[in-house]
């Protein structure tokens, strides 16, 4: 199924064979599915989530044409970061879960792993960027801090330094230990500068901000981390390193409005819902191995990783029921896995489902030469990419296992925009099928107060 020949969606190999969904399965399922459909539905209509607390996913593409998400004032804050990026000479983002991820991802895509490598003039004047905050590990800061320092004496001056912190909270441990140390270490050789992207009214970032004057951009009520790239978090983060905002989100305009009938046969991220849903109840698929085709989508399949998890992983249904329902997230990266984990995938348990994502069109592109049993000559790399995933799908085929693919006609913000809001849609209509809430994380919590407690305990241990 094509989303207007911007986004296919082939799931050929999930749907119509002896080892894989069947037609039958899905007219069983169809009240199931009209209902989820409904659901979706007066949830766009609602913005209330299976509990009742607000979910608007669905306004995100609209968000710069609404004041729901964003305030009048944090528009024109937004705007007045058009070439705020240019003026520094590196930019941190620090966040953890849905606050990195998402920014990961769109830096993977359209910056590379050699941006920071370059010059000011072949980076268009934009920072060179770092991550931190994503995890507890003062080995990967310090090494930051060292890098920024080194910068620093190359410059032959304070480095411009650009700290974005994103944390809903506040007091989430990973990017509140990067923001307390990174502030202290780098203070002899940068001048820092704290952008913050928090709760609205609350916690200990918005009240830093606030105590310091600092400009400070909201995590909007309603917008899980995990579905927030489209909202400030990533919007910010965008702006400072020159992507197009309104790209990315006119892609994902595009998909949530092509994918609104109640109708399977007109709406691709129902479709695909049911299928993956039928394939969980029916046919005992317990993971779904996330594999995207080239190096520059790696974090782009770690993002849509915590979305399905995170999303669908779940103890109870809605009515109190002990369900356990989900899917393992397996994340992987075409080529370079196939010589790693396809021969589980292909002859290992057949409780797994693999979904691809691809890019067709590459604007660049190198010929190489390749001999093939006497045959001879200059091949494209991106046909050869293409062919390889190819034949992953056709050779696990062969062996009885399902696979779907996701395809972006090209790699550019309006297309990873559609992607993102097609997840998003995809796994909202999943978790209505299976009677879960899809945008709590109750389970997270649970570690969270676990480790508090443990640090609780050292600090009254080595207090004086």
């Amino acid at each position: 199924m094509d989303i207007q020949n911007e986004l296919t969606i082939d799931f050929s190999q999930l749907l119509g064979h002896s080892w894989s969904v069947k037609k039958e399965d899905v007219e069983a399922y169809s009240a199931e599915i009209s209902k989820a459909a409904k659901t979706v539905n007066h949830l766009r209509k609602t913005g209330k989530g299976p509990d009742g607390s607000a979910v608007y996913f669905s306004h995100l593409p609209y968000i710069l044409d609404e004041e729901l998400l964003i305030s009048a004032e944090e528009k024109e804050d937004l705007k007045k970061l058009d070439g705020f990026g240019k003026q520094q000479d590196i930019l941190i983002s620090i966040g953890i879960g849905g606050s990195y991820l998402g920014n990961q991802s769109i830096f993977d895509a359209f910056c590379g792993p050699y941006w920071n490598l370059m010059d000011k003039e072949e980076r268009h004047g934009y920072p060179k960027v770092f991550f931190a905050g994503q995890n507890l590990d003062p080995t990967s800061l310090l090494q930051l801090a060292d890098q920024v320092e080194r910068e620093s004496k190359e410059l032959g001056r304070k480095c411009k330094v650009i700290l974005l912190a994103i944390s809903k909270s506040g007091t989430t441990i990973e990017p509140s230990s990067a923001i307390h140390g990174l502030t202290d270490v780098l203070k002899p050789f940068a001048d820092i500068h704290i952008l913050a992207i928090t709760d609205k009214e609350k916690g200990v970032l918005r009240q830093y901000a606030n105590d310091h004057h600092l400009t400070c951009f909201t995590v909007p009520d309603g917008i899980g981390g995990r579905f927030s790239e489209l909202s400030q978090v990533g919007l910010v983060f965008c702006k400072l390193i020159g992507i197009n905002i309104e790209e990315l989100l006119a892609g994902a305009k595009m998909v949530e409005e092509s994918c609104r009938s109640e109708k399977l046969a007109e709406n691709p991220a129902l479709y695909l819902a049911a299928l993956k849903y039928i394939a969980t109840k029916k046919y005992g698929i317990v993971s779904e191995v996330i594999m995207p085709y080239g190096n520059h989508l790696r974090s782009l399949g770690w993002w849509y990783a915590q979305l399905l998890g995170e999303s669908l992983g779940k103890k109870y249904d809605n009515d109190g029921n002990i369900v356990h329902y989900g899917r393992i997230p397996v994340s992987t990266v075409g080529t370079t896995d196939m010589h790693s984990l396809t021969q589980e995938h292909q002859q290992g348990a057949k409780n797994k489902l693999v979904q691809f994502i691809s890019v067709p069109e590459r604007e660049e592109d190198l010929e190489v030469f390749c001999e093939e049993k006497g045959v001879s000559g200059k091949v494209p790399m991106s046909f050869m990419l293409e062919t390889a995933r190819r034949a992953n799908e056709e050779a696990l085929a062969s062996e009885g296992r399902m696979s779907c693919n996701i395809a972006l006609r090209k790699l550019d913000p309006f297309h990873v925009g559609a992607f993102m809001y097609f997840c998003f849609l995809a796994i909202a209509y999943e978790g209505a099928l299976a009677n879960i809430n899809a945008f709590d994380q109750p389970g997270v919590e649970d570690y969270k107060k676990i480790l508090h407690k443990g640090i609780r305990r050292y600090i009254e241990a080595h207090s004086i």
